[in-house]
């Protein structure tokens, strides 16, 4: 085995495109972007056998003020929810035995390149699915247990509709009754206005990050990111949301409640639910299952709760610098001042 940097854009992608696990989070556009706008340096690693890659490490680096820091993905508000590790296509078919020997491997080549540059805080978001992280925690990591709710679309939709809260239901219908459109545009305006004017409020601790990163995403991929507007009778926005439409139909950015004599948000999500169904995505994900106070809201569609890891491993500078992030500089603020990505 063999740990190597990649920079063959080709190469990446069509590796990502053969793995279950790769998303589109992990696109090379899409990492050279968010890179280029978070300011870190991008660190796109392989880890051969032979002359075959058998799994992708897209990290992130930065060094400020003499602490290093080793991330993937960067800390951008759960925009990108994981990245992490992608294995190889052919990782699921393998025996079980087979399998823990590969990450055996995968996790000894990449924890050596982590201890030669030698971070003070490191974190990996591994995606949904990929939950065995004993090799990481046998080498001194520490592991966080992360949720995300998703829909199995294989089911009919009379029994996804059956799965709903009854109340739900109730203000679907409603809604269905109001003559409301879906529009699918790759027009992020109004969208961004909406999250932006909730973010600004001073009760929220979590700013936005940059419209231009979201134009620069948007054009990189026009065929797998959409903003959804859903209008009334009389032409007013009723509600919007972004989505990633790639292996799997993601819910990917919700904007706050518009105000609207409508269910629009609820009826805007079942409206999704219905296209991907129809588009034959095996998979509805509905990000957002670890913050509390969205859980009511999504929980009423009867999704599905699967988990996610995520690896850590801090020395006391870095426990330091997490603390004075969270404690300090994790104000609206004073992170705009700080965090140049943020707007």
């Amino acid at each position: 085995m063999a740990l190597e940097l990649i920079n063959d854009r080709d190469t990446w992608d069509a590796f990502v495109d053969a793995s279950p696990y790769g998303l589109l989070f992990h696109k090379w556009d899409y990492i050279a972007i968010t890179a280029q706008h978070t300011g870190y340096r991008l660190l796109p690693y392989a880890v051969y056998r032979g002359d075959e890659p058998v799994c992708l490490a897209p990290l992130y680096f930065r060094s400020t003020h003499g602490v290093k820091t080793l991330f993937s993905p960067p800390p951008m508000q759960a925009v990108i929810p994981y990245q992490g590790l992608i294995p190889s296509g052919e990782f699921d078919t393998l025996k079980q035995s087979k399998r823990e020997g590969l990450m055996d491997l995968i996790v000894s080549d990449l924890s050596a390149e982590i201890d030669a540059i030698s971070p003070h805080y490191l974190s990996l978001t591994l995606v949904p699915g990929l939950v065995d992280v004993r090799q990481f925690l046998w080498r001194g990591y520490t592991a966080k247990v992360r949720y995300t709710y998703t829909i199995d679309l294989a089911q009919p939709v009379e029994a996804i509709w059956g799965g709903f809260h009854s109340k739900l239901r109730s203000k679907i219908r409603k809604a269905e009754e109001a003559g409301m459109e879906l529009v699918r545009s790759r027009d992020i305006s109004m969208l961004y206005t909406s999250i932006a004017e909730r973010f600004s409020q001073p009760d929220m601790n979590i700013p936005m990050i940059s419209r231009r990163y979201f134009e620069d995403l948007f054009r990189a991929y026009p065929d797998h990111l959409a903003a959804y507007y859903l209008y009334d009778r009389e032409g007013a926005l009723a509600g919007t949301v972004a989505t990633q439409e790639y292996k799997r139909f993601l819910f990917w950015m919700g904007a706050p409640r518009i105000e609207s004599p409508h269910a629009g948000n609820e009826y805007l999500q079942w409206l999704l639910i219905r296209r991907a169904k129809a588009e034959d995505y095996p998979i509805f994900e509905n990000i957002g299952a670890n913050t509390p106070d969205l859980n009511f809201f999504k929980s009423r569609f009867c999704s599905d709760l699967r988990i996610y890891m995520e690896v850590c491993r801090r020395d006391m500078v870095g426990a330091l610098a997490e603390w004075a992030y969270s404690s300090i500089i994790n104000r609206p603020w004073l992170k705009r001042k700080v965090v140049s990505y943020i707007e």
